[in-house]
């Protein structure tokens, strides 16, 4: 009997040693899951983050070749040269030169920043009214109002202002999406 008490009393400390055992790997294993879980999150959200990166710098690299092929193809918007003298033919351009660079800006406008966007509209604004103001000055039969001149000078000056406006604010772009893609 004794000796079936004693196997018995260490059978049970057995046991105990066993569950105790097992108790513990069953800890380490949840502490191991969690550990393995939080590691997943951390993992998955720097995919993420540079996933995203990497879409806003392919993004910027479309943005970037659309503007320089813009730059390139410049002439290609300029309307024909029209009129019989060079004089003619200037007056011609510098009539035409704000819907030719209004033609390059439809194109711009979606690669550019919103700080030139707005910029550019209130500028294209005004020499939209211009341009009205421009052809009401004029009537059918070719006879000019009084302010002719004076609108015509102006609706000049505000499309030469548009149009240097609209390569500063392009390259001022390229170069500011440069400078980003090689910052990363």
């Amino acid at each position: 009997m004794i000796f079936f008490a004693r196997v018995s009393k260490i059978m049970d400390e057995s046991n105990f040693l066993n569950t105790v055992i097992l108790t513990a790997t069953v800890f380490a294993a949840l502490i191991s899951s969690i550990a393995n879980i939080i590691i997943s999150l951390i993992n998955n959200h720097r995919l993420k983050s540079l996933e995203s990166k990497k879409q806003l710098n392919d993004i910027d690299k479309y943005r970037y070749s659309r503007l320089y092929e813009l730059v390139l193809k410049w002439p290609e918007y300029d309307s024909e040269d029209s009129g019989e003298t060079t004089s003619e033919m200037a007056h011609n351009r510098m009539l035409v030169l704000f819907l030719d660079d209004g033609r390059r800006y439809a194109l711009a406008k979606p690669l550019l920043d919103s700080y030139y966007i707005e910029k550019l509209e209130t500028k294209k604004a005004e020499c939209d009214k211009l341009l009205k103001q421009l052809i009401s000055a004029e009537s059918a039969d070719g006879q000019h109002s009084e302010d002719f001149l004076m609108i015509k000078d102006c609706y000049f000056r505000a499309s030469t202002e548009f149009s240097e406006m609209l390569k500063a604010s392009i390259n001022d772009q390229l170069d500011s999406l440069l400078r980003k893609s090689n910052t990363k």
